[in-house]
């Protein structure tokens, strides 16, 4: 059997045998395929248009697509088998990203050598290009993470990784496929001399290939915290002069190398200032820097906060929703290219929930109901309560519990920081909000929603993505000395441990900035005005 796949990179022509899935076909081209349930049938995400030799639709295909997408050939790969000869095409938008810049400058014209910096993402992997000499990053690219195939979320991944193995080097493909999208040229690539490699414990054990078996149990611990020096690995596929691919040290649980690289970038716990950063993605990072110490911890948000797990979630790519606002009796949709709105990114996402909450269509308790007066309706199909956005766009009751299960997490983990640092919020002199999702919320609606606890507006502040700068800087053998130093004065806080976390993540499920938490001690520390 010979399946075409045509994406926007060109057409690839592939064998495969009688029965073989369609997903796995895909993958084994070396075309990238997001699969957030890893395949299960579960996400509904893998869409294709396929056409030829193909098994018919499945009972799960009939649920998750419509019969509009259905008639244009819409397919899930993962439910469709090989029966003959067929022909593929994957959108581009669905397994690209549009996170990438460059300062356009010639690097022609720069002098000295470069450095390249790696943020390994759960979800995206990142590449900046970085002078030696004067530390000025010049571009940068994202790609997605090619261990998506195996799953959204990480547990998935380092289960998947015990069982088979194979995603160190999907990772490694990851690094090399963003590094190769900064369209470097060969003498420019000749000039890269050495690599910094930053992310969360999980991503650094799996692209490294140690050992997870510790980080898939309590208490959650990583196999090896210090730093690392990899040798080269593949990417001297793209620079042959490169001397050698350094991992920094992690903090400890699932709070890897990542936030240290958001502390030294943000200059956190210099000067006597209180400040607050949030690397928000499908591992979210909490830091609180205050009287002279720094705090950190990892909460698992899941991967709502990207558009996964939601019914009509996606990347942050063409046609992506990132706001919406209910005007004149209809939704306003503002998309990634202004075109017709394809999907949810986890900013739209948190833009539509909170108009629907001001509208009184979803309660401050998450449950949808029936708002009087001009609002979108509640219906109901297939057993799920859900309101439409636009004419293929829509929430689902499942969606909400999802975001405000993200939104808890976020929001405990901020207090337990604030709270070990005797700290209100109303003190603090910054919040940064960071990563590939985080760099580009509405804070307005994190405080609408109660992601953030009440600060002054004005202190907010937005920045794309801390840990890919703070890895660039990490390329310099004292910034690199630096961010030791600052590493082993960090104080990890494990949530799981603490005896107050879990009452306030449930009590933060609540979609509202502020209301009654907490019962015994923690009635107390609220009395004293801490939080």
């Amino acid at each position: 059997m010979k399946i075409t796949i045509k994406t926007g990179a060109g057409v690839t022509g592939i064998a495969c045998d009688e029965g073989a899935r369609l997903d796995d076909v895909i993958l084994s081209a070396g075309v990238m395929l997001d699969r957030p349930c890893g395949g299960r049938g579960t996400c509904g995400k893998c869409r294709v248009r396929a056409d030829g030799g193909l098994s018919g639709v499945s009972a799960c295909e009939l649920k998750n697509l419509s019969e509009r997408e259905r008639a244009a050939g819409t397919r899930l790969a993962c439910q469709t088998r090989v029966q003959g000869n067929a022909a593929v095409e994957l959108d581009a938008a669905a397994v690209s990203t549009d996170k990438t810049f460059s300062t356009g400058v010639d690097l022609e014209t720069v002098g000295g050598e470069f450095g390249l910096a790696i943020d390994l993402g759960t979800t995206t992997v990142a590449a900046f290009i970085s002078g030696l000499d004067d530390g000025k990053v010049y571009a940068g690219n994202a790609v997605l993470n090619r261990q998506a195939r195996y799953g959204a979320e990480v547990m998935g991944r380092m289960l998947a990784q015990e069982r088979a193995g194979g995603l160190a080097d999907a990772a490694w493909s990851s690094a090399v496929e963003a590094a190769a999208g900064l369209g470097l040229s060969e003498r420019t690539r000749g000039r890269v001399t050495r690599a910094v490699v930053v992310g969360n414990s999980a991503m650094h054990h799996l692209m490294l290939g140690l050992p997870v078996d510790t980080l898939l149990r309590s208490p959650f611990t990583p196999h090896a915290l210090g730093a690392v020096d990899a040798g080269t690995g593949p990417l001297t596929e793209l620079f042959p002069a490169i001397e050698d691919v350094r991992f920094p040290p992690l903090l400890g649980g699932f709070a890897g190398s990542d936030p240290l690289a958001c502390l030294l970038y943000f200059g956190l716990g210099r000067d006597g200032e209180n400040a607050l950063a949030l690397d928000l993605g499908t591992n979210g990072e909490v830091m609180l820097a205050t009287r002279g110490k720094t705090l950190v911890a990892s909460t698992a948000a899941g991967p709502a906060f990207e558009g996964v797990n939601i019914s009509c979630g996606m990347r942050a790519s063409a046609g992506a929703v990132t706001a919406a606002q209910w005007e004149g009796g209809a939704f306003k949709l503002t998309t990634v290219g202004g075109g017709a709105a394809r999907g949810l990114a986890g900013s739209g996402l948190l833009s539509a929930v909170r108009a629907l909450v001001e509208l009184g269509v979803i309660e401050p308790s998450g449950r949808m109901g029936e708002a009087s007066g001009a609002a979108p309706p509640v219906i109901i199909k297939d057993g799920v309560k859900r309101v439409a956005l636009g004419a293929d766009v829509f929430i689902t009751q499942t969606d909400v519990r999802e975001l405000q299960k993200a939104k808890a997490a976020v929001r405990a983990a901020v207090e337990v920081l604030l709270r070990r640092g005797r700290l209100r919020a109303s003190e603090l002199d910054r919040i940064i909000l960071t990563g590939s999702f985080g760099g580009r919320l509405d804070p307005d609606d994190l405080l609408a929603l109660g992601v953030l606890p009440g600060a002054p507006r004005g202190r907010i502040h937005s920045i794309a993505n801390g840990a890919g700068m703070g890895a660039a800087m990490m390329l310099d053998a004292e910034n690199f000395a630096r961010a030791l130093e600052l590493g082993a004065q960090v104080e990890h806080v494990e949530l799981n441990l603490d005896p107050g976390f879990m009452d306030r993540y449930i009590s933060h499920m609540v979609l509202a900035q502020e209301h009654a938490v907490m019962a015994g001690p923690e009635r107390s520390i609220m009395k004293e005005g801490v939080l």
